[in-house]
């Protein structure tokens, strides 16, 4: 058995520890942990001890058996100010009482549902695309995904609000570099990052004023998830899921979207592989159907293979509120514990020439490998309620996509990652679209 001091870890520095390391670059900070490291290392960010687990095992128990111990890390507490206390950052009995309510809308007859709206959006998406003209594929993704959840889960047209809510996500998620630090509480409300985590703030704060009174007025048939949030709670509470779901339900998505398009783009062999099967199924130009998911295993091995690569929850905190012990690491209550998606899923015991793009992973023959050697949805009970929903909408979307276009590569737009709360891309996403024609 270990104590947290007797971990290795890289030498923190006075007073302010490993927190300007871990800013430079987060995801090459964690990496090196784990590289020169081992799989439990302890850093420090100031006075607050951290350990990074990146063993599959140890990761299992801190999400499922240890997680009545702990609870959100102080990134996700600190985060209250903005997203208040929706499913991603309530705990105890908020939470289980939260995840109750919502669950009816992410229902397996739910989602197949939604589904029909799923590939009308991304059906009309795009069609206004315009061959050999490059286009941000993030942009696109996240005007797709974000207009299907304003008609499956909030009953309602988000189509002219892209950019109102693109604007106010992009602030409140700048302000996760100052929530990663010491006094992140103080620094909040500093100049500039108040002005843009505020203007972040009141923009949803008036859009979901909006969803909510128009909900209100106009029931409709009483079955998506503000219908079930306005009859279960308070219409502030409701304020504060419809800004979890706006997050999670579309940027998320958005993301591993735009991620796999880039994959792909780069990677013409793998397209035209993933492509022949698109087309066997829905032919060039066609569309496929909810029905058709089951026939598509490799396009939904090419989704797997971009949320290994570039997970957009791409490291989940947790804080120990009791001492206990994760494998062989005695934790003081207090403590904070990373389970890395971005450095567990390239780890090379577990996946092969690990930075490679490879779908064929995902198919079977399955090699045997832990089970939390990939979870870009967590695990436990705050596994992400939304993962069928992101899962077909993912797929029928970018079988969409590859059905009607050709993907190419923009080797002056180079892919820069953002690991703010979610990983996305700093600068966009630029493709090449050309049209598919019949054989």
């Amino acid at each position: 058995m270990r104590t947290v001091e007797e971990l290795p870890g890289p030498a923190p520095a006075p007073l302010v520890g490993n927190a300007l390391q871990f800013r430079r670059d987060r995801l090459a900070f964690l990496t090196m942990c784990a590289q020169e490291h081992g799989d439990a290392v302890a850093f420090r960010v100031g006075p607050a001890a951290l350990v990074l687990l990146s063993h599959p095992e140890a990761v299992r128990e801190l999400l499922t058996v240890k997680q009545h111990e702990v609870t959100k890390g102080p990134v996700l507490q600190r985060a209250r100010v903005m997203l208040g206390d929706g499913l991603l950052t309530s705990e105890g009995e908020a939470h289980r009482h939260d995840r109750r309510l919502l669950q009816t809308a992410f229902s397996r007859q739910r989602v197949a549902r939604y589904a029909h709206e799923m590939l009308d959006v991304a059906a009309d998406r795009t069609a206004s695309w315009a061959p050999g003209r490059a286009l941000d594929l993030h942009a696109e993704t996240v005007r797709t995904t974000l207009t299907v959840a304003g008609r499956t889960l909030f009953g309602t047209r988000l189509d002219d609000d892209v950019a109102l809510v693109s604007g106010a996500l992009r602030d409140v998620l700048s302000a996760y570099g100052l929530l990663t630090l010491p006094m992140a509480g103080v620094l909040l409300r500093l100049p500039p990052g108040r002005r843009r985590v505020r203007r972040g703030t009141a923009a949803l704060d008036t859009l979901t004023a909006r969803l909510v009174a128009e909900r209100a007025e106009h029931p409709g048939t009483g079955d998506d998830l503000l219908s079930v949030l306005l009859e279960g709670t308070d219409r502030r509470h409701a304020r504060d899921q419809v800004v979890t779901m706006l997050l999670a339900g579309h940027e998320t998505t958005a993301n591993a979207l735009a991620f796999a398009g880039h994959l792909l783009a780069t990677h013409p062999s793998v397209q035209d592989r993933v492509a022949a099967e698109v087309l066997e199924v829905c032919g060039v130009g066609g569309q496929p159907s909810v029905e058709d998911l089951e026939r598509l295993p490799l396009t939904r091995a090419t989704l797997s293979e971009a949320l290994r690569l570039y997970p957009p929850s791409w490291a989940m905190g947790r804080q120990a509120q009791v001492p206990t012990q994760v494998g062989d690491v005695e934790v003081p209550a207090g403590t904070v514990l990373l389970a890395s998606q971005w450095v567990v899923h390239r780890d090379p015991r577990w996946w092969p020439e690990p930075d490679s793009f490879d779908p064929g992973r995902f198919l079977p023959p399955a090699p045997d490998r832990p089970r939390f050697a990939f979870f870009p949805f967590g695990g436990g009970t705050r596994q992400c309620i939304g993962a069928a929903f992101a899962w077909t909408e993912g797929v029928l979307t970018l079988a969409t996509i590859l059905a009607r276009w050709r993907l190419g590569d923009v080797p002056a737009r180079r892919l820069t990652l953002d690991p703010l709360l979610t990983l996305r891309p700093r600068d966009g996403v630029w493709v090449l679209p050309e049209p598919r024609v019949a054989a």
